[in-house]
């Protein structure tokens, strides 16, 4: 029997995380999500310097590569940048200008400077996304020299975590010279060996909304023709597992993320009753065929990664069914091509040895881990590592 809106959704996550554990943790999803900050690798040192001192950040204590604020004011300032993003997302500093401007208005005036100096800097010295993001695309392994996709990257916070990954470390030094037959726009492969970027989204609208960040974020010369990031607008399920020829013309990538479009949880626990995408218009049908789209994402995903490459499959839904139960349908349907790895082992980058230490707040599934808020202030946050070995 199908269930629907908000009394099916508490029925159905009560049932699956019981009763003493689930009020605790629908209390923390309804919470404002815990940003971090992740300044601009490709700002100068004294730029980024300049960006902690300003905005009174810290590095993260447990989480790599990011920053927190040390300041009641300047999480207040967080939540307001927040609070002017599509709630679809609650991430990054959208250049919906309008929403952003209008939170200025209404902010202090310490709140109302900073966030005028953020909308209009050419390059965003900031970025904010929630903690569990930032673990995920960690957990993807990345290193310099590496070819990665992003598969479903839109708003473009797990990218710029992954262009920082890739390209962060020699940020001093520019891209190899641009050549007049490549770039983001035509979706051909750079000609130089080394690190590059493919960036996929398939809704037009929010492809975008990912070239904004990107062009907001990165510096120019990694997305001009013959630079190192790319942009595609394919939907990965269109082929019925094939892989799309405008990413495929890239080759096999050592990296892939598949952070698969899902139920979003959190954004629904967080809109108010009777919103046109609240709790009231959940139901369980809608799971079912978000699994089904997921797994044929993942599918595709197998098509693009080489052999020894890796993927990492999150979503940020909290029912079984679209997290396990889209990597077991998975495994079953690849065979012995592909295998589940920890989510990070020893060896890997000091990053990725950040993300294991914090696994102990992550809740361990029968393939993956799931992060939740109620016990590590993140997420929600599900993700496994799929490594081809065939």
């Amino acid at each position: 029997m199908s269930m629907r809106g908000e009394a099916g959704w508490h029925a159905v996550n009560q049932k699956a995380y019981g009763k003493d554990r689930w009020p605790g943790l629908y209390k923390a999803l309804k919470a404002t999500v815990s940003h971090v900050a992740l300044v601009n690798p490709f700002l100068s040192p004294d730029g980024k310097a300049r960006t902690c001192e300003e905005h009174n950040l810290r590095e993260h204590p447990s989480i790599p590569l990011v920053f927190e604020s040390t300041s009641d004011q300047h999480a207040a300032e967080q939540s307001v940048l927040a609070g002017a993003l599509d709630d679809n997302d609650e991430e990054g500093l959208d250049d919906a200008k309008a929403d952003a401007k209008g939170a200025c208005s209404s902010a202090g005036d310490g709140a109302s400077t900073y966030l005028q100096e953020i909308l209009e800097s050419v390059m965003l010295p900031l970025y904010f996304l929630d903690g569990a993001s930032v673990i995920a695309a960690l957990a993807l392994g990345v290193e310099p020299g590496m070819s990665v996709l992003d598969l479903c990257a839109a708003p473009g916070g797990k990218s710029v975590v992954l262009a920082s990954m890739l390209f962060g470390a020699s940020a001093a030094q520019p891209p190899p010279s641009p050549v007049a037959t490549h770039g983001v726009e035509s979706g051909a492969p750079p000609p130089q060996r080394g690190s590059f970027l493919v960036c996929n989204e398939s809704s037009r609208t929010r492809v975008h909304r990912l070239q904004r960040v990107l062009r907001s974020f990165l510096p120019a010369e990694y997305l001009v023709p013959g630079g190192r990031v790319f942009v595609t607008n394919v939907d990965a399920t269109a082929n019925a597992g094939k892989a799309p020829v405008a990413i495929a013309r890239f080759g096999f990538f050592d990296r892939v993320l598949v952070d698969a479009p899902c139920s979003s949880d959190r954004h629904l626990a967080r809109q108010a009753k009777g919103a046109p995408h609240g709790l009231a218009h959940w139901a369980s049908g809608v799971v079912k065929s978000n699994a089904e789209r997921q797994y044929d994402i993942l599918l595709c995903a197998a098509t693009l990664v080489k052999k020894g490459g890796m993927i990492l499959y999150c979503t940020c839904a909290l029912a079984e069914q679209e997290n396990d139960g889209v990597v077991n349908k998975f495994l079953k349907k690849v065979g012995k091509a592909f295998q589940v790895e920890p989510i990070c082992s020893s060896g890997e980058e000091d990053h990725c040895e950040g993300v294991e230490r914090l696994m102990a707040s992550a809740d361990k599934t029968a393939v993956g881990a799931l992060f939740l808020p109620d016990r590590s202030s993140f997420g929600p946050m599900y993700m496994a590592r799929l490594r081809k070995v065939g």
